[in-house]
């Protein structure tokens, strides 16, 4: 893997309201439903420095699920939202996928 192509987890923080590459371990997956009924899932990502929610909302699921069961090592490309508390984030998935491996790192 091209680790050092990624934000890692314990400074995701520092990027909210960004959108970030970040690139993960899928530890914990969670499907569930919105309230119109359409799937979306949680994933838990781990990479060497910690853990970190990633959100597919409906329309990200639609296009990347295949990818979130296909790799067990993830890449995603997210914004960085702020809980209302400010007491951390989360990770709204725009794209997911295979990582970068060091024959495809830019």
């Amino acid at each position: 893997m091209a680790w050092d192509t990624y934000c890692p987890v314990n400074r995701l923080g520092e990027f909210v309201g960004q959108t970030v590459s970040t690139c993960g371990l899928v530890v914990e997956q969670r499907t569930h439903h919105q309230i119109t009924g359409e799937p979306m899932k949680f994933l838990t990502l781990a990479d060497w420095t910690g853990m970190g929610e990633i959100d597919l909302f409906a329309t990200m699921y639609r296009n990347h699920a295949l990818a979130t069961v296909r790799y067990p090592v993830l890449e995603a490309e997210a914004r960085v939202e702020p809980f209302d508390n400010g007491r951390g984030f989360s990770l709204r998935v725009l794209r997911a996928g295979k990582p970068r491996s060091r024959g495809n790192a830019p």
